[in-house]
């Protein structure tokens, strides 16, 4: 059973749409993403610059390229000094390669502004030169394991949140992602022990222990489940997402009782 986080009413763990406000689940809208991600990337138009005045037919004169824009010489105080401003860098004309980043600081910052702008191939390539520089970097690690789980490369993402362990066994935010994969994988029960240990780790983490009791929900078991939503109030009381989610898995528990409580009288009889 799964939560709207828009109108918090309960749906069933595969729906695309909420029965209630119809609006798409967000795991729907980032298969969506997803599914438009590898569509070839459209050619940047090239604008011409156009003189005023000039009509239809006329020949049309470019912009003349300069390597950079000189300021004008800007007068200071009463004195005689005349400070001359820097020149402002200009892009490179179209054709001249640019400059491959050569340290671990400008790969990185490479590697985020792909990561971030959606295009995880571009990103996977350059946390791997990251890597190059400094194969110890945790966050690296995690940053590209993410990459390739959105590239639907599942079990490349979880080698690397294993190497974000296992150089760093007390890192929550790898323990987390690495639980959040086995889940993508139908391993729920590796999952749970993901969980377990970042509780070990931090036993008012109320966001592992959300995502424990969702997992043992995929499990069908409830009373487990609702044992840990009821942890979670402990610590915050005012846990919407817990509040919500206690009082589905006790809908579903109670229609379980129900259901084998009818079926008792069906049982086939002892020949």
């Amino acid at each position: 059973m799964k939560i709207c986080p828009y109108c918090r009413s309960p749906n069933h763990d595969s729906y695309q749409l909420c029965v209630r406000c119809r609006r798409i689940s967000p795991q729907e809208e980032q298969r969506r993403r997803f599914s438009t991600m590898l569509l070839p990337a459209r050619e940047k138009e090239t604008l011409q610059f156009v003189p005023a005045g000039t009509g239809a037919g006329e020949i049309r004169t470019p912009l003349p390229q300069t390597q950079t824009a000189q300021r004008p010489t800007v007068q200071q105080g009463p004195g005689p000094r005349a400070v001359q401003a820097p020149p402002r860098p200009v892009a490179p004309p179209q054709g001249q390669p640019v400059a491959e980043p050569r340290s671990f600081a400008e790969w990185n910052g490479v590697a985020m502004q792909h990561y971030n702008a959606g295009a995880y191939e571009r990103a996977d390539a350059a946390f791997q030169k990251c890597l190059e520089f400094n194969p110890g970097e945790v966050s690296i690690w995690m940053f590209r394991g993410v990459a390739l789980r959105c590239l639907r490369k599942v079990d490349e993402a979880l080698a690397c949140f294993d190497k974000a362990i296992e150089l760093r066994p007390d890192s929550v935010e790898a323990w987390r992602r690495k639980g959040f994969t086995l889940r993508i994988l139908n391993r729920t029960d590796d999952a749970i022990r993901c969980y377990d240990k970042i509780l070990e780790l931090n036993p008012k983490d109320t966001a592992a222990l959300n995502d424990k009791a969702n997992a043992l929900d995929d499990l069908r078991r409830y009373a487990e489940a609702v044992k840990v939503y009821e942890q979670v109030l402990k610590i915050n009381p005012k846990d919407r997402y817990a509040i919500d989610n206690k009082e589905a898995t006790e809908r579903l528990l109670k229609r379980k009782a129900a259901d084998d409580y009818r079926s008792s009288f069906f049982k086939p009889k002892p020949v």
